[in-house]
């Protein structure tokens, strides 16, 4: 999936970025019929699992973004198989030096509750992200601007950033730590949208009912474990939502929500659904089931600070003794990419087959292990995942690859939901290796290697720590252009690929079903499906 030709000519030293005023575009994929043969009204039901957020500063996973980006519009969209970058409230993102930044904003745009939505309600939302006592889990995204850190620890010497700086109601400053060209195609993530003051004042209620200035509102609060309801904004600034209503349904289990959009109890589900459904799903949706490669990203991520893990040739041994085309072949009936790299080949720097000890080769895998000094007598290897995702049967072919061809056993630990999970692999709890996923939360292969691997990394639960490789990611990011950025992260990949402290398994598909009468589904491989496009047939 190319993004290269689109970013290069969007970014440079000296260019200025995001001159488009339209917050449309080509869609990557769309079904049904276009324009006045969508009705206005109607209440869609979709599936999610129970987020552990939904307040945009702090939906750092999967099912609580979903939620958000109903609810917020932010200074930017990716629109189409480049993943092209179009403005929704930014005017122009303009910088010389790839390190100040000026941002200009659309006039005109309010939050639900009425309050302007300018220059302070960015301000605003990123000091209320970054300042550690809030505990948002979008924090990290602003630690490349100056000042980041005075926010940090149990007493921050400051509230605010030093970086931000407010020019006038629809203008602002980012000064950065250091130049970074990728900066704007960070900015269509969830954490860097908007923050109306009420919502500053009390984070914890507004989690539970945020305020934001998307297409939807909230409709009463979140129900846990149940839904989130959404109605129309009919204030909204950009193009009006169809739907009267958008309601997220809450599944504990995969398959109950594949059996109820069956039954027609949920109008779609937007991201995934049970493997083995899949080929059943292709008679019973036809053209209603999009089938789209998908940047998303799943691997067994290695706890590197337990033993015998910090060996990296026991690393090296259990990924080359998983046979990974024979498990996309028995579990999803090939419709995925076996991995071969640790970042999507189509992304800027991107690069197919760098990971050598990703080929399945058991007697290598053997040797390995005995040079490793074998694995412990009488220990099982513990296999952690979330529960009701479907992800049981794939992990078990995993173990049994690892037993058949090294003899190691093992014990699947799959009780935990989604929340509880993460938290766990967050404490550095789980005790062995993991189910881990990345959907990227913007289009550049950087995203695949800092969160993850970089030293105190947002999301790096393996403990993973290399100063080479910190060194190397610093090198990309001081790069002035994106391509020449994408070869420097690239060789950070390298290490990675040596190290393995995360075995890389497949790149995904989207399996996006929907009901009958349900029609404009469009789905980007970054932002998920597009519910303000979305609605019912006449």
């Amino acid at each position: 999936m190319h993004i290269r030709g689109g970013l290069r000519a969007a970014i440079g030293l000296s260019t200025a970025l995001l001159m488009l005023a339209a917050c449309g575009g080509t869609p990557q994929s769309s079904s049904g019929p276009e324009g006045g043969d969508i009705k206005d009204g109607g209440d869609l039901r979709v599936y999610i699992g129970e987020p552990r957020h939904i307040v945009a500063s702090n939906a750092g996973e999967s099912e609580g973004s979903t939620v958000a980006r109903a609810l917020y519009s932010g200074l930017i969209d990716y629109v189409g198989d480049d993943y092209k970058i179009v403005n929704v409230m930014a005017d122009s993102i303009k910088s010389t030096d790839n390190k100040v930044w000026t941002i200009k904003l659309k006039g005109g745009w309010a939050f639900h509750n009425g309050e302007a939505v300018n220059s302070d309600a960015y301000i605003r939302a990123w000091n209320a992200a970054a300042y550690a006592p809030n505990a948002q889990l979008g924090s990290h995204f602003f630690e490349r601007v100056d000042g980041y850190a005075d926010l940090q620890g149990k007493e921050p010497k400051a509230k605010e950033m030093s970086g931000l700086k407010k020019v006038d109601d629809t203008t602002f400053e980012v000064t950065l730590r250091q130049p970074f060209a990728g900066f704007p195609v960070m900015l269509g993530y969830v954490a860097f949208m908007p923050m109306a003051q009420a919502c500053a004042a009390d984070l914890k209620a507004c989690d539970e009912a945020p305020i934001g200035n998307g297409p939807f509102k909230m409709d009463g609060k979140w129900e846990h474990k149940q839904q989130v309801k959404l109605v129309r904004n009919n204030d909204y600034k950009g193009t009006k939502a169809h739907l009267d209503r958008l309601t997220f349904k809450i599944y504990d289990k995969i398959e109950t929500a594949y059996n109820d959009l069956l039954a027609g109890n949920i109008d779609i589900m937007p991201r995934r659904m049970p493997p083995a459904k899949v080929p059943e799903a292709r008679v019973k949706f036809g053209d209603r089931l999009l089938d789209k490669p998908s940047p998303s990203f799943t691997a067994v991520a290695i706890p590197t600070y337990l033993d015998p893990f910090k060996d990296k040739r026991i690393r090296q041994a259990m990924s080359m003794a998983i046979d990974r085309k024979a498990i996309v072949d028995a579990v999803y009936q090939g419709r995925y990419t076996p991995a071969k790299s640790f970042s999507p080949p189509g992304f800027p720097g991107g690069r197919d087959d760098t990971c050598k000890y990703c080929q399945f080769n058991p007697e290598k895998a053997k040797q390995l292990l005995a040079e490793a000094g074998g694995w412990p007598a009488g220990k099982k290897a513990e296999l952690w995942f979330n529960a009701g995702a479907g992800h049981d049967v794939w992990m078990q072919a995993v173990g049994d690859q690892l037993k058949r061809n090294l003899g190691i056993d093992y014990e699947l630990k799959g009780q935990l939901q989604q929340p509880e999970f993460l938290a766990t692999a967050d404490a550095k709890k789980l005790t062995g290796p993991y189910r881990s996923a990345w959907a990227p939360d913007y289009p550049l292969n950087e995203n695949y290697l800092t969160p993850l691997f970089g030293t105190g990394g947002s999301s790096n639960r393996t403990g993973y720590s290399n100063p080479e490789f910190d060194a190397r990611i610093v090198r990309g990011d001081n790069a002035k252009l994106l391509d020449e950025a994408g070869k420097l992260y690239g060789e950070a990949e390298d290490l990675l690929a040596e190290d393995m402290p995360s075995i890389p398994l497949w790149f995904d598909k989207a399996s996006v079903a929907f009901g009958e009468t349900v029609t404009g589904v469009e789905y980007n491989g970054v932002q998920g499906v597009n519910f303000a496009r979305v609605g019912f047939t006449k």
